[in-house]
């Protein structure tokens, strides 16, 4: 199994993939610059995916977890979000509301989550105005850093 995309669509969840997310962040960030509004950018990581390079008969349990964390997301979230595919088991989205609901639905994401192979963390930050796609995503890396993460 390997991780694809053709630029807009990963191939295996049909989540945005990242060259179309990374697009779609670079414009929010210069919408709520312009409007003086904010959004909230939440991360998910599966974490214990096995790595299927080495043990191909790994191979359904890591689609299966994708799949089944992807739907997830898919269902807690409106159509007004994005949400994508970023790297083997991580999720990211942009969520067009405040901190408040993040947060919210992340805890709603990761109690909906069951699996014994699979933990998951989050991490949020709330956008502010001005900044590059960059400080908005190492904000979120420090975030998960600093433990702010929920498994």
């Amino acid at each position: 199994m390997t991780f694809s995309h053709d630029g807009l669509r990963d191939s295996l969840t049909h989540l945005a993939a990242p060259p179309y997310f990374y697009e779609n962040l670079r414009r929010e960030l210069a919408t709520a610059e312009r409007n003086h509004s904010h959004f909230t950018l939440i991360r998910f990581q599966l974490h214990n995916i096995p790595n299927v390079d080495q043990t191909p008969d790994q191979d359904s349990i890591y689609e299966v977890a994708i799949l089944s964390f992807a739907e997830i997301i898919k269902s807690a979230t409106r159509a007004e979000d994005l949400c994508a595919r970023l790297g083997k088991g991580e999720f990211t989205l942009i969520l067009k509301a405040p901190l408040e609901v993040g947060r919210s639905l992340s805890r709603r994401i990761l109690e909906s989550w069951k699996s014994k192979e699979f933990s998951c963390e989050s991490a949020y930050v709330l956008s502010e105005v001005g900044e590059s796609s960059l400080e908005i995503l190492n904000r979120l890396d420090n975030q998960e850093l600093r433990g702010a993460s929920i498994s």
